[in-house]
């Protein structure tokens, strides 16, 4: 992916993606960035899913889908806790779609 399309800024907990896409770029709006974790999925799960501190899984290795990804963010699974009243829907959707990229 070509990162000169996005600008990163961040605000608190979470590292928000501004599509600034040119004209004709090839990267569809709104497509996570990578590095574009909130600072809690970092904590365990590292910038590549791989990390696996306080017993989290490696991203890398999943098999849940976005449907489920989304799931477990949102409301927590385990000792995954949720982030559904830290992150708006948008952010979510942004964290599944950087986790799926891990694969």
């Amino acid at each position: 992916m070509c990162c000169a399309c996005y600008e990163l800024t961040r605000c608190g907990l979470f590292a928000a993606v501004i599509p600034v896409a040119p004209a004709g770029c090839r990267h569809a709006a709104g497509a996570a960035r990578p590095g574009a974790l909130p600072k809690n999925c970092l904590r365990c799960h590292g910038a590549n899913g791989k990390k696996g501190a306080n017993g989290a899984h490696d991203l890398t290795k999943s098999n849940l889908n976005a449907f489920g990804r989304t799931y477990m963010v949102t409301n927590g699974m385990g000792k995954m806790p949720a982030f559904g009243k830290t992150l708006s829907p948008a952010q979510v959707q942004q964290v599944v779609a950087y986790s799926l990229t891990l694969r």
